[in-house]
């Protein structure tokens, strides 16, 4: 017997594509939403460098002042003043002291022809200038103390006219010292023909003491000139080793009696003594101060 072929009826095909379509749509519906695309943000700006100024506009810190050693501010302490004498000529030997950052004093002589230059750079650099006037010694006329010399046989009218020539030849000084002047410093006349122009000029006096007699002080203190005296000479002996423990005697006094005053000389010992004993002042126990500051 011959079995009939299997078929599918309508219905059946009716009721798969209903459940297909409902499967889709719900699938469709349930389906999770794509995320949304990012939105791009504005990038943060970034500050930009602000150009660095040229080295020419930019202004240097100021270096803080370094007082020397020598220069001890400290109250109390002896003082001691150091005069460098016979300053004119010696342009090399004025450049070494002007570099020196001490408060040493030059004593120019004067109406040599570099006179004006070596008061003008010493004065610049920071030093005390003072006239290193020329004044007859004992043996005098053959000891010659240059031009521009006071002279016992000179009325007060020749000493002033000379000192007032003598001092325009040497600008910025604060002061005078005799260039040798053993017998004209040993004159009363001739000290308050001095002290005169002195006291009218407002200066005051050193007194280089190259005589026992001398009546400077006197003098300048009857006219009230302030003035001070030699103390110790660090050159007798122009030796490093005689400059030295001319040194030790400058301080010693000065320990002693409060303050001293020394004079020396561009000599190369001298120099070289002092550029290696002035930054060692202070520690030493005293306070190197301008020649003009112990002048009473």
């Amino acid at each position: 017997m011959k079995r009939p072929g299997s078929r599918i009826s309508p219905a059946t095909v009716f009721f798969l594509l209903l459940s297909l379509a409902l499967g889709i749509a719900l699938y469709v519906k349930t389906r999770p939403s794509a995320p949304p695309l990012p939105v791009p943000l504005s990038p943060t700006p970034r500050p930009r460098p602000r150009p660095s100024p040229p080295l020419s506009a930019i202004s240097p810190s100021p270096r803080p002042s370094v007082s020397p050693s020598a220069v001890s501010t400290e109250p109390g302490l002896p003082r001691v003043a150091i005069v460098i004498d016979d300053l004119g000529n010696d342009a090399p030997a004025v450049e070494r002291i002007a570099s020196w950052p001490y408060p040493v004093c030059g004593a120019v002589l004067p109406v040599l022809p570099g006179s004006g230059r070596a008061a003008r750079a010493l004065e610049q650099s920071g030093k005390q200038v003072i006239l290193h006037l020329p004044m007859e010694p004992r043996r005098y006329p053959q000891m010659q103390p240059g031009p521009g010399v006071v002279l016992r046989s000179h009325n007060e009218e020749q000493i002033t006219q000379t000192l007032e020539a003598d001092l325009d030849s040497v600008p910025g000084a604060v002061g005078v010292s005799n260039h040798m002047g053993s017998a004209a410093t040993a004159d009363p006349r001739v000290m308050r023909a001095v002290a005169r122009v002195l006291a009218r000029r407002g200066l005051f006096f050193l007194d280089s003491r190259t005589t026992d007699a001398t009546v400077a002080r006197e003098a300048a203190r009857k006219e009230r000139v302030p003035a001070v005296s030699r103390r110790v000479f660090l050159d007798d002996v122009a030796t490093e080793q005689a400059v030295g423990k001319a040194v030790d005697e400058l301080i010693a006094h000065a320990r002693t009696e409060g303050s001293a005053v020394a004079l020396g000389h561009p000599y190369p010992a001298t120099l070289a003594v002092l550029e290696r004993e002035l930054p060692r002042l202070a520690q030493r126990g005293v306070r190197l101060v301008p020649v003009g500051d112990l002048a009473k």
